[in-house]
């Protein structure tokens, strides 16, 4: 199971709210949300290492390719031709599938922040059917 299914297992969990959990959900709330946005901050982060590194990589290759071509490669040529390299293609993935997760807890933490108006609406819903 990858990490964005299994966050999205957790989210979910958070999310179900009903009228026997609503005390509970409502004082939840606020930590959960500063679970989801430390976890955005950490992969915000890991994005940034890993861009670091591709950059470093890049370097590397650009001058193995420099070096071990028979012909005079310039550096443009060298750098389009690094982006096939295997290093370079894993490090590419790495940051695709953080930038997508990044996306995610990004939403998440606008939908935790719509949870407070929502409970808010069940109780006064509640309210209403007691009348």
């Amino acid at each position: 199971m990858s990490l964005l299914d299994q966050y999205i297992d957790e989210i979910e969990k958070d999310l179900q709210i009903n009228e026997f959990n609503l005390k509970d959900s409502s004082m939840k709330t606020p930590a959960r949300k500063h679970y989801w946005v430390s976890k955005l901050i950490r992969h915000k982060r890991n994005l940034l290492n890993l861009k670091q590194q591709r950059d470093i990589v890049k370097k590397d290759v650009v001058k193995k390719i420099i070096e071990e071509s028979p012909v005079k490669v310039t550096v443009p040529v060298a750098e389009k031709a690094s982006y096939r390299h295997d290093k370079m293609v894993e490090i590419s993935q790495k940051i695709n599938e953080e930038e997508l997760i990044i996306e995610f807890l990004e939403k998440t933490e606008k939908t935790f922040s719509a949870v407070g108006f929502d409970i808010k609406n069940i109780i006064e819903i509640m309210k209403m059917e007691q009348l």
